[in-house]
């Protein structure tokens, strides 16, 4: 769907009504501004397959209480403020509008971004990167007409566009991630000063602790069967993350996680698709798809579950995280943020042994963890995914 088929949509249209009536200001921003500026200029430029658009941040509380305002068919969905920083002062980055009824993953979405002015800049949070902007962006706004219609964009547009997104923000082939190539990011030394603080995030479906119940030993059972399955059939496959951490220092699961950790080539997804009988009925396989520009394709995980878990909404299952190499490095997605680690730890594999078997681990293991959790000796039960580990290629948080 292109821009101008995006802004003529009843989603749209019901969002712009909401602002309007509750006289809270907006403007297209982001991928939204770039999309409506590249047709303007007659550009086939990329754009976001969803709708961004910025609100001053004292409206955010209000917008927040307004759902009942849109209609029955969309609904509200918050995105937590991922940063781990005391950057902006909401515990969410966005507010989505969606549908209610069609597969979220297919339709088009609204995001409203709350920015905040702090002395002479705009700060907000992208996901978990920290950014600002000069406020003159802001202050004043320019009106861009497209499709009969006109908009409100930040002032300067292009020179803002250009401080977004570089100097080369017309190239049709621009790959841009706005987590590591927008210039509004903050850096490490202003950071430092920045105190640190808790994320919240309650969009999970509910976890339990390996360590409840009988947990621990089904999820043996279950993470054996996998990889018995992987190894009959030849697959390439690792141990990896906290359930590589765990074999390595403990020689056991690690009590408190919920899940297990696999890697695999992701040009392989399709084919380990293709056993689900073979886990089938004890287990359920199912694949997650993503849309970005961090990967070549769109295969981010396959979940192996147990259907009354999945019933029950539980978070026990195990990741088999899919892959990429690009260039140097090997690029996935885990817990929202974007991964990536040299090709020496996949490309060529070790082995270990456990509980009978012999199973694949990431080339120079210890290295690995070193990389991936600092001081992987000690336990860290307070440690995130998304924040914490040395694998993501993301900045400012």
């Amino acid at each position: 769907m292109n821009i101008l088929h995006q802004l003529e949509t009843n989603i749209f249209a019901t969002t712009l009504k909401l602002l309007k009536n509750n006289n809270i200001p907006f403007w297209l921003d982001d991928k939204t501004l770039l999309s409506i500026m590249g047709e303007k200029n007659k550009l086939s430029l990329s754009h976001d397959k969803n709708v961004r658009i910025s609100i001053p941040g004292e409206h955010f509380p209000k917008l927040m209480t307004l759902e009942k305002e849109i209609g029955f068919a969309y609904r509200f969905e918050l995105v937590s403020n991922m940063s781990g920083r005391n950057w902006v002062e909401s515990m969410y980055c966005n507010l989505v509008i969606l549908t209610r009824w069609k597969n979220k993953q297919k339709t088009l979405k609204i995001y409203l971004t709350p920015k905040y002015m702090v002395s002479n800049k705009y700060r907000w949070v992208d996901t978990r990167s920290c950014k600002e902007i000069d406020r003159k962006y802001y202050d004043k706004f320019d009106k861009i007409n497209i499709g009969g219609n006109s908009f409100p964009v930040p002032i300067y547009t292009e020179e803002y566009l250009k401080v977004r997104f570089g100097k080369d923000w017309k190239n049709p082939n621009l790959k841009w991630i706005g987590s590591i190539d927008d210039s509004t990011i903050v850096n490490d030394t202003i950071l430092e000063n920045v105190p640190f603080k808790e994320v919240y995030n309650d969009s999970r479906p509910k976890n339990i602790q390996l360590q409840d119940g009988n947990y621990h030993q089904r999820m043996k059972i279950m993470l054996l069967k996998t990889i018995d399955i992987l190894n009959k059939n030849g697959f390439k496959y690792w141990l990896d993350a906290g359930t590589l951490l765990g074999i390595m220092r403990d020689g056991d699961l690690i009590q408190w996680d919920y899940d297990a950790d696999l890697g695999i080539p992701a040009d392989t997804a399709d084919e380990i698709m293709k056993l689900r009988f073979e886990f089938f009925p004890n287990y359920l396989i199912k694949r997650r798809r993503i849309q970005t520009t961090w990967l070549p394709g769109d295969m981010r995980v396959i979940k192996v579950k147990t259907p009354w878990e999945k019933i029950r909404q539980i978070n026990f299952h195990i990741d088999l995280f899919c892959v990429y190499p690009v260039k140097d490095k090997y690029r996935w997605v885990d817990s929202g943020a974007l991964k990536h680690v040299d090709r020496k730890y996949y490309d060529t594999l070790s082995t270990l042994e456990w509980e009978g078997r012999t199973i694949n681990i990431p080339n120079h293991a210890e290295e690995y963890l070193s990389l991936r959790y600092g001081n992987w000796q000690i336990p860290k039960q307070n440690y995130n995914a998304g924040l914490h580990d040395g694998a993501i290629a993301e900045k400012g948080f």
